[in-house]
């Protein structure tokens, strides 16, 4: 049976040249992501972009999260000319596995990452540092984060639901309102993971979470 590969891209002619080139490998069936139902399940997600923004990775996050049975868990294969550090770990978080670096990378290449990433095998295809590291982070999420219910940025749920309501435009009443609980209540976690994260403010509080890609 054939890898099921979602393509996004930056533009609709990489979109659709990379489409085609994948078609002619036997083991890949590729097709645009907005071609993909809700319902519709592929294998791998396969990012093209020249440089990985905060627009991008919200857009994978969006697909992942709508996806009913489709995005969710399905491992990423990204091709980019550029990766701000900063934005690994939210990258990470949205099932990166395998990084390969445009300027650099062929089709055949990249068909080597993707049936790599279906396969669960991430060794192929990348430079094997950046792989090593993207397993590393992977494993410290996976064993040390998720079980306390912390993520990539060391937030709790609560902090993460206050942040993401504030980012929503509302004030700390309406928040304490929206959770069920006092407004002092909410000025006492903003101030905590503030102080916590050596932030400024709570808009930098917002900022930070957007940056490491918990919202």
């Amino acid at each position: 049976m054939s890898i099921a590969v979602a393509v996004l891209a930056d533009d609709p002619i990489t979109e659709e040249g990379a489409i085609v080139r994948l078609n002619s490998y036997d083991e890949i069936s590729a097709r645009s992501l907005d071609s993909c139902h809700a319902d519709s399940a592929f294998d791998v997600l396969l990012v093209l972009a020249n440089g990985v923004t905060g627009s991008m990775l919200t857009r994978v996050a969006r697909v992942r999260r709508e996806s009913g049975g489709g995005g969710r868990g399905v491992p990423v294969v990204l091709v980019a000319n550029e990766f701000p550090e900063h934005s690994m770990l939210r990258a990470i978080s949205l099932g990166l596995v395998n990084l390969l670096y445009r300027k650099e990378s062929s089709f055949n290449a990249i068909a080597r990452a993707v049936v790599s990433a279906a396969r669960g095998c991430t060794k192929p295809g990348g430079d094997g540092v950046q792989q090593r590291l993207i397993g590393q982070i992977k494993a410290i999420r996976e064993t040390a984060l998720i079980p306390h219910g912390l993520n990539v940025a060391g937030l709790g749920a609560r902090e993460v639901n206050v942040l993401r309501l504030l980012a929503d435009g509302l004030s700390t009443k309406e928040v304490a309102g929206r959770i069920g609980c006092s407004e002092r209540t909410i000025k006492s976690v903003i101030h905590q993971l503030v102080a916590r994260h050596n932030l400024k403010n709570r808009t930098h509080a917002v900022a930070f979470a957007l940056r490491t890609g918990v919202l």
